[in-house]
């Protein structure tokens, strides 16, 4: 960690601008330093649709499934987010949020399954303890070119495996917020870092093939505790061009959820 600056890093991903926001650039991605990685724009579409699910529902919700859509490159730009419910029910509420650029073009949409929470006598399923990423030696992703992005924004830390082999196993931390002053959720913690299942398990040769993932979807059983998000990721392709990043979602405690990417690959 010591080749980069960190005090280059600003505060949060996004800043509010006028009726939007401006994505920072911690949020610069590995393909292009000029477009963003996918974690940021997915936190910041998980704090709308949180805020949203607050305003609609006097009942206790919770995020059980989120779907990411990258519709196109995201530039390091501003951006609008609007949400619209897609069902409001007292026990599941489903609504579907766009961030859209300054062409008013959608540039990604997400969907949120949010589920009541209720004491109906079941406790959480028990969890084996992952190795803490207190005994974890520092990582950082090799394949950014820009010295200052997400890379530099997310602390890392090796759980298992070799990078390059299409398994591995790392832990993830915010080093910045998602917008100023505002402590990240649980939830745009997982989706922030869980858009890197497909780079923590890389499978091939970064100098001859790219494998961008065009959506992400994250199933969460129970919700995450502490800033730590563990990722325990393989990666298979077919012999079609197509590929599957999934990801194990941990905490200190045990297993929280399941990231699922597809991916398009290509020759460089």
């Amino acid at each position: 960690m010591s080749a980069y600056d960190l005090s280059l890093l600003p505060p949060s991903f996004w800043v509010p601008e006028g009726d939007g926001f401006r994505a920072t650039i911690a949020t610069s991605g590995p393909w292009n330093p000029e477009h963003q990685h996918g974690g940021p724009p997915s936190a910041l579409l998980a704090r709308a649709l949180e805020i949203d699910a607050k305003r609609a529902s006097q009942a206790a919700l919770r995020a059980a499934r989120m779907t990411i859509a990258f519709h196109r490159p995201i530039p390091i730009d501003r951006f609008r987010v609007e949400v619209e419910p897609v069902r409001e029910g007292k026990k599941v509420r489903i609504a579907r949020a766009y961030l859209t650029d300054t062409q008013g073009r959608a540039v990604a949409t997400a969907e949120a399954l949010f589920i009541r929470q209720a004491d109906v006598g079941v406790v959480a399923t028990p969890e084996q303890a992952p190795k803490s990423p207190d005994d974890c030696e520092p990582y950082v992703f090799p394949f950014f070119t820009a010295p200052v992005g997400y890379h530099t924004a997310m602390e890392g830390r090796v759980m298992h495996g070799t990078f390059g082999q299409g398994k591995m196993g790392m832990w993830l931390r915010m080093r910045v917020r998602v917008v100023p002053d505002e402590a990240p959720s649980a939830l745009q913690r997982v989706v922030a870092a869980a858009d890197s299942g497909n780079g923590v398990s890389v499978g091939l040769d970064l100098a001859k093939y790219t494998f961008v993932n065009p959506d992400i979807t994250v199933a969460i059983a129970r919700e995450l505790e502490g800033d730590w998000v563990g990722l325990d990721a393989t990666t298979r392709f077919g012999g079609d061009g197509i590929g599957l990043a999934q990801s194990e979602i941990l905490d200190r405690r045990g297993v929280v959820g399941r990231g699922m990417q597809s991916l398009v690959v290509e020759p460089r």
